[in-house]
């Protein structure tokens, strides 16, 4: 492809309108399609265009097709799209479904799956426009980047990714973000109840000296060796919060997981004092496996 690619923007919600919009202010070549909608027809009236409730007529002809629909609707747009997807076009995913229904996604283009681009959205789009990062994955992950890049967005990718890879590390991110949350928000509560809030800010002051890597290599460091002193300390904050009467949520979560490691570590193959972080994280993986698959017997 040479100059900007033609686009189809599959789903005029609110990622197909604002991302809509900024493509039409760039003067992109640009059809949208949508079913039906009293919001959908609100967009497009805002946009000033007229959007196609035929899928396939909206995309037949587009270098670049992006899907901002919901992630329950994935697989039935792409057997739409899929019979007259152009040879040498680009189907990219943003929608948020499960790494699985993405694959599977995918697999509906036969032949032509390479074309499929994983696409996440890792910011809020209203807020960042068409500068929102997106992470994408697949055969053609670093073409897609550059020709989007070329437009103003903000895609990353990385050669060698596969479809579903993108899925699968927001969720992850989602896993850590969500819980680091909600672990926030419990242990605030009590410094709250406690009139400490400010004093334990004060005293998390010591996070900001290291960037987030170097916390996240001593947890893995540390954890195996430490989990049973770790289990005593929690139980005691879980009294705490008990003592404050506010529920232990993440605490317990915690907690479980300091136990299981302890029982882990007690019942398989001895650790070694030397583990550095990737040592520690593939011996628990193994010894969680290894549980899995005696727990199923």
């Amino acid at each position: 492809m040479t100059g900007n690619p033609s686009i189809a923007l599959v789903g005029l919600g609110e990622v197909g309108t604002v991302f809509a919009g900024e493509l039409l202010a760039r003067r992109v070549e640009l059809r949208v399609a949508s079913r039906e909608s009293v919001r959908a027809s609100s967009s497009a009236k805002r946009l000033g265009i007229e959007f196609e409730s035929d899928i396939a007529r909206a995309v037949s002809a587009a270098d670049i097709v992006l899907l901002t629909i919901t992630g329950d609707g994935l697989r039935d747009v792409v057997s739409k799209i899929a019979p007259v997807l152009r040879e040498e076009a680009i189907l990219a995913d943003l929608t948020a479904a499960a790494p699985q229904e993405v694959i599977s996604a995918a697999a509906m283009l036969g032949e032509g799956r390479a074309r499929f681009v994983d696409v996440a959205i890792m910011g809020a789009v209203s807020l960042h426009g068409i500068r929102t990062p997106l992470l994408a994955s697949g055969e053609l992950a670093t073409v897609f980047a550059a020709r989007m890049n070329a437009l103003g967005f903000s895609v990353s990718a990385r050669e060698g990714s596969a479809v579903g890879d993108a899925s699968s590390l927001k969720l992850l991110r989602s896993l850590f973000a969500k819980g680091l949350d909600a672990l926030v928000l419990e242990s605030m509560l009590a410094a709250e109840a406690l009139g400490l809030r400010h004093d334990l800010v004060e005293l998390l002051s010591d996070f900001d000296q290291r960037p987030l890597r170097d916390h996240i290599d001593m947890y893995l460091r540390t954890h195996l060796p430490h989990a049973p002193r770790r289990l005593v300390e929690m139980e005691l904050a879980q009294t705490q919060l008990k003592s404050l009467r506010l529920p232990s949520l993440t605490t317990r979560a915690t907690i479980d997981r300091y136990r299981r490691t302890a029982e882990l570590v007690q019942r398989d193959t001895p650790i070694s004092s030397s583990m550095d972080a990737a040592m520690a994280l593939r011996w628990l993986l193994a010894a969680e496996l290894g549980a899995a698959e005696q727990e199923e017997i």
